[in-house]
């Protein structure tokens, strides 16, 4: 019985989730990524084990996130890993079991430097990327009354101190009740309608 809910994400696609279900985690990760079409391996973000059949919650929580399904029949979309993390926690607190791998899932070594090495390729975010200056406000994507201030090149001014988009939005989900491990800063900021991750994604992919 498949009672395995999980988020896949791939550094060759970025901006999409896989999100499905399955009885063993490691299998299907390594089944994925061996795809000649996939480039890269793909990497577990998050999986809940629950104590019945996933396939409806699956269902359910495709149909949630349907507008920003990739192709019909496919279990791809556009969103990010936090946004879909968000709704499976709930099969956490009514009881499922966190089972998210805490190491990646490879064949091998070679794939294991292909995954570190795309990590490192795309460097970090900073805001000459975007061409955003100092002194540009950013909105915080779960409430738009929440902001912060464009300090540096990697830094913004947050309720008068000077600290990084990743440790401002951690600050912020956990007083809205969220604790997760790690929290990618640029998903949660809003610049002109749009998320840093996002505007990133538009420019990098011409």
């Amino acid at each position: 019985m498949s009672n395995i809910v999980y988020i896949l994400i791939n550094q060759s696609m970025p901006e999409m989730v896989k999100i499905g279900i399955t009885d063993n985690i490691e299998r299907r990760v390594k089944e994925l990524s061996r795809s000649s079409g996939v480039p890269l391996p793909f990497e577990c973000y998050y999986a809940v084990k629950v104590s019945v059949s996933a396939k409806e919650l699956e269902k359910k929580i495709h149909q949630g996130f349907d507008k920003q399904r990739v192709r019909r029949e496919r279990e791809f979309f556009y969103t990010s890993p936090e946004n879909a993390r968000s709704i499976l926690e709930l099969l956490e607190i009514m009881g499922g079991e966190n089972v998210t791998p805490k190491d990646d899932i490879v064949e091998n070594q070679e794939e294991k430097q292909a995954l570190d090495d795309a990590r490192k390729l795309r460097k970090k975010f900073n805001f000459n990327i975007l061409d955003i200056k100092p002194g540009e406000i950013l909105k915080f994507k779960k409430d738009n009354s929440i902001t912060c201030e464009v300090h540096d090149e990697t830094q913004v001014k947050f309720r008068d101190k000077i600290t990084s988009l990743s440790n401002s939005a951690d600050i912020v989900l956990k007083e809205m009740g969220y604790d997760w491990l790690a929290v990618q800063g640029p998903r949660w900021w809003i610049y002109e309608g749009k998320t840093l991750s996002e505007l990133r994604n538009e420019r990098e992919s011409f």
